[in-house]
Parts: C-alpha cells; structure tokens; sequence
C-alpha cells in the first residue's frame, strides 16, 4: 500500500481522495484542510489524522507521496514541502499560478528524484484514449484539424474563489481541452489567438469571462479551433467536450461518450460511418500515479510533459488580454524561463 497524505480534502479533493481509496493501491494516512467538513468527511471515512496546519500534516504522519487539490494559487508552495519531505506528488491542475511556477516545481522533483504528476484526468478518458489509439494506428491518415467545443450550465462564476478569476474559462477548464488538444494530435502548440468574454444575462453581474474561442497552430501542421462556454441554456457537451478529428484519409467525432469513425474511402463507398463504443484504457489515472511511484517512470502527464500545456495556457490569457497572436517562444522569453534547460 502507497501511503498517501491528503491535501485538499473538499471540492475536487474530496473525489480525488476517494478515487485513489477505489483502486487499492493507496491508504491515506492524513489530510490537511481548512475546512471542518471536509476534515470530518474525510476522518469519518479513512479514520486517519486530519490537520488544519500544513507543516503539521507534513510532519505528523508517516508518507510516501502527498495529494495536492487545493485552489490554484496554493499548488506550487505545498508542492516544494512535500517534494522537500521527501515524497511523490500528484497535483490537480491547472499545474500552477504562474509558468515559472510550473517549470520550478518540475526542476525541484527532477532534483530531488521525485515522481510530479498533474491530475489531467480526462486523458485516461475512455473516449479520448480510445480516439487516441485509433489515430495512433493511422485509421484517419495524418491529422489535419482538430474542432473542440466544450458548453455546459454551471454557476461556479458566480461565487467561490473562481468567480474571481478574470478568465475563468480559460483559468478553471480550458487546461483539460487545451492538453487534449495536444494529446489527440500528438503535436505541440506553436502560436494562438485568444478572444474571451463574460456572459451577459438578465438579473445577473458576471464579471469573470466565462466564454472563449481560441485558433491554435500545432507543429505537424495542425490547426485546432476551440470554443467553450459555462453558462450555455442549451446543447450541453459536458467537460469532456464535443470533437471532431480530421486527417487525410477520415474524420473522428467524439460525442457523448462515443466515437464514430468515417474515413474518405467508406464515404466514397457510401458506406455508413462506424459507431464505436471506447474500451477503457488499461490503467487509469491513480493506477499510473501508483506505477510510476514504483517503477519510477514518468506517467501520460508527467510534469514534464504537462509544461507544455501550461505554456499554451498562459499564451492563450496573454493572447485573451493583448488581442494579439501570442507564440509559445515569445511566452517563454516574457516569462524569464528561457534560460531554463527544456523539460
């Protein structure tokens, strides 16, 4: 058993403690929170100390990695003690507040031979891992464009921590789809732009942007285009978004927890497009945390590999606040980690 300290205990914590308890693999052996519900519903099920003092927590239970799922702002302060104490980390993302956050919190694990990995769930999706082995065996040719649109009905811009964030849309959700993007095509980002707005409605004040399109050229050469929305009345996708992959010999759309398959060869053939129902990946996303602790290899979002989708982030609210075509390189330049060696 991997025993696990718990940071964050509510909220996203509160299902991210549960599902690593699921798979086996993990005993939490503390937790630390400022709130005392989230204390008491994490004690009552676990039965291990809580604490309402971080440092306490790091020196009061006996650990081999820690859980970080606070708000944003706190993930790069906890992740360095935890990292100093000696353990393994998985953090929720987005990975940090600022990219030089992000790369100093990858340097401090490389350093010190600890496993960082980013809770970018939506990767061990079963629909995004199915589609991403399909276009890694060539059923749709090379990809060419990828159409993302995520639209749900949520109030989390209207109080909380969140309703504060100016690009909420892209600070809170866009980090799922944007490194979706980069995982369906297998292609890094090399500039975007970036238009983001509050949503207008009657009888209420949203100042937070809770809309977003974006236009991302990947390497490859891949054009992606991105839409999101969290206060849509209808057409709800969900998070894990609607999708539609385009290569040179198909096209995959991926709906509703379903993938259908048309390549140019059935269409010319007039045949129906294939509807396929996605097969779970092998592992999942506390069973790699678990694999690499042991093994000590990197996972699917290893935070070296996940800078790359906090670089597009932070390029897409500098694009989002400029009205300017932001590249990745010029990103790095303005935020001092050039000298930085590449993840």
């Amino acid at each position: 058993m991997i025993r696990l300290l718990c940071i964050g205990l509510g909220g996203m914590g509160h299902h991210d403690w549960n599902a690593a308890l699921d798979t086996g693999r993990f005993t939490p052996v503390g937790g630390f929170d400022i709130d005392e519900k989230a204390r008491a519903a994490f004690a009552e099920k676990t039965d291990a100390p809580v604490f309402t003092d971080f440092s306490e927590a790091l020196t009061g239970v006996e650990a081999d990695a820690a859980l970080i799922s606070t708000p944003d702002k706190f993930h790069a302060p906890y992740t360095h003690q935890a990292l100093d104490a000696g353990l393994d980390v998985i953090c929720e993302k987005p990975m940090a507040e600022t990219l030089r956050d992000g790369y100093l919190m990858h340097f401090a694990a490389v350093d010190r031979g600890r496993m960082l990995m980013i809770h970018q769930q939506l990767r061990w999706n079963p629909m995004h891992n199915h589609a991403r082995r399909l276009i890694e065996e060539g059923a749709i040719g090379d990809v060419r464009r990828i159409d993302f649109d995520m639209s749900v009905f949520s109030g989390v811009c209207l109080s909380g921590y969140r309703s504060e964030l100016p690009h909420l849309i892209l600070q809170d959700l866009a980090i799922h789809h944007l490194d979706l993007i980069r995982y369906l095509s297998g292609q890094e980002c090399e500039s975007l732009y970036v238009r983001d707005w509050p949503s207008v409605e009657a009888g209420q004040s949203i100042t937070a942007a809770t809309d977003a399109c974006a236009i991302l050229n990947m390497t490859g050469p891949v054009t992606a285009c991105y839409t999101s929305g969290i206060r849509r009345l209808m057409d709800h996708v969900g998070y894990a978004c609607a999708a539609r992959i385009c290569g040179s010999e198909g096209e995959l759309s991926l709906r509703d927890d379903q993938i259908t398959l048309q390549t140019r060869a059935a269409h010319a053939a007039e045949e129906e497009p294939q509807v396929i129902t996605p097969e779970p990946p092998a592992v999942g996303t506390w069973e790699s945390f678990a694999r690499a602790i042991e093994t000590r290899e990197p996972t699917l979002t290893s935070s070296g590999n996940n800078l790359k989708s906090l670089e597009i982030l932070f390029a897409a609210i500098q694009s989002a606040e400029s009205g300017e075509i932001v590249s990745i390189d010029s990103l790095r330049q303005s935020s001092e980690i050039a000298p930085f060696p590449a993840p």
